[in-house]
């Protein structure tokens, strides 16, 4: 009851701030964005308002009395233990059980070295522990100078093995388990991204996999010699996705010196679907950041409808490779207007909007946690959280929910240890 009330108290506080700043917008600034098309994709963009049409202005407000589609059970503290002991380093398995483990997990991320082992790192994770998270993902970034190149390698401000070690050793005395995640980057092409990844002859696609092995393999031994419990093989690779041989290859590699479970971190653009080597691995990771509605102020009812199409190509995914549980590896919403149209652009200027927010983490869980129809689904990793405890708070525009009403919702699923029976989103 007391969880119940603080929560319909949370609601209340957004809503009287969210009246406060319903004041007309200018008409040149509410124009209304065309909505994103997707490429390659094998599934239509939802279709586009007419470009003359007038965008909802007044935001919806949080119902203080429960919905039918709210959770009743009232959240109870985790039965984690919160000890600093070390604990033995485990051995990495391919545990059949730990695929049942609904991931309440968190992406922790650092992008420059010493950041992962700083003090304030240390207090960042006490504090992401205290959201009843069990798992987070671990970011680890190499780089190629451009989208042509076809050396990767370890730039100054990437992480450390010491840095990943230390995250990875607090975790596990926490009872926290990890995903490590090494990934791609430009140094010096802002133009494009890892996705466009792409050769026009085999000699250059034999020497960007060769050392894009060599990086892969670094991470997997170390993966092993460091009791990480998942491994992801890749992140976005989208042109790379399609040279299923070449990913095969790579797989078996791995496999041969890391036990543990392994994935592959898809972009949500399409390429989940154009993946076809699910099966080579433990399960489908989908970094998911769907376009969900076209309005600059959406109502939750609103979003729970954009929600509806990538419930369907998520099922009619899990349906071509039933055998393969599908977690979102990242999922998350900026504080910023309009973040339902562009969830993933994270270099967008816009008002800080924290409401919107809200909304998008209210209708994430409403829509995917613990759903009986959709049993294939098992848990997510909440992009980001950073290693500083002064991150996030009511004026940030960043992706964190810390010190947001995100935060608060965030919590009160994650400590939720028995089901809520809703059915929001249909398939």
């Amino acid at each position: 009851m007391i969880r119940a009330s603080f929560r319909a108290l949370l609601f209340a506080l957004v809503s009287f701030a969210t009246a406060c700043a319903n004041v007309p917008i200018p008409r040149e600034q509410a124009a209304l964005p065309a909505a994103p098309h997707y490429a390659p994709t094998n599934t239509p963009s939802p279709t586009p308002l007419p470009a003359d049409s007038t965008p909802t202005r007044i935001r919806p407000t949080f119902s203080l009395t429960p919905s039918t589609n709210a959770p009743r059970t009232a959240p109870t503290q985790t039965s984690r233990p919160f000890t600093r002991a070390p604990i033995t380093r485990g051995t990495p398995k391919r545990d059949a059980a730990a695929l049942n483990e609904y991931r309440r997990g968190i992406a922790f991320i650092a992008l420059d070295r010493d950041e992962y082992r700083s003090p304030e790192s240390q207090r960042a994770l006490d504090e992401l522990f205290a959201t009843g998270a069990t798992h987070i993902s671990l970011l680890v970034t190499w780089y190629q100078t451009d989208v042509a190149s076809k050396d990767i390698y370890r730039a100054d401000n990437t992480p450390t093995d010491e840095d990943l070690a230390y995250v990875i050793a607090y975790a596990h005395a926490q009872g926290v388990k990890v995903l490590l995640k090494p990934q791609v980057d430009f140094s010096l092409d802002e133009k494009h991204w890892r996705g466009q990844i792409n050769f026009t002859n085999e000699a250059d696609w034999r020497a960007w996999f060769a050392s894009y092995r060599e990086f892969i393999l670094y991470y997997a031994k170390f993966a092993q010699a460091n009791g990480v419990e998942e491994f992801s093989v890749g992140t976005e690779l989208v042109a790379t996705s399609l040279r299923t041989a070449d990913w095969r290859a790579l797989i078996r590699a791995v496999r041969k010196e890391y036990t543990g479970l392994l994935t592959y971190s898809a972009n949500h653009s399409g390429e989940e679907v154009q993946v076809q080597f699910w099966n080579d691995l433990d399960y489908i990771g989908v970094n998911v950041f769907y376009h969900l509605t076209n309005y600059r102020t959406p109502t939750m009812e609103q979003i729970l409808e954009g929600w509806k199409l990538p419930v369907r190509q998520l099922t009619n995914l899990h349906n071509n490779f039933p055998d393969r549980p599908i977690i979102f590896t990242e999922v998350g919403y900026p504080s910023i207007d309009l973040a339902s149209v562009w969830p993933w652009n994270w270099k967008r200027d816009g008002p800080v909007d924290i409401d919107e927010q809200a909304m998008l983490y209210e209708g994430l869980f409403q829509t995917w946690w613990y759903h009986p129809e959709r049993e294939w689904f098992r848990g997510m990793y909440i992009w980001n959280w950073l290693p500083d405890p002064e991150q996030g708070g009511l004026d940030d525009w960043n992706y964190t929910p810390h010190g947001k009403p995100a935060e608060e919702i965030l919590k009160y699923y994650f400590q939720l240890d028995s089901p809520p029976q809703h059915s929001t989103a249909s398939e």
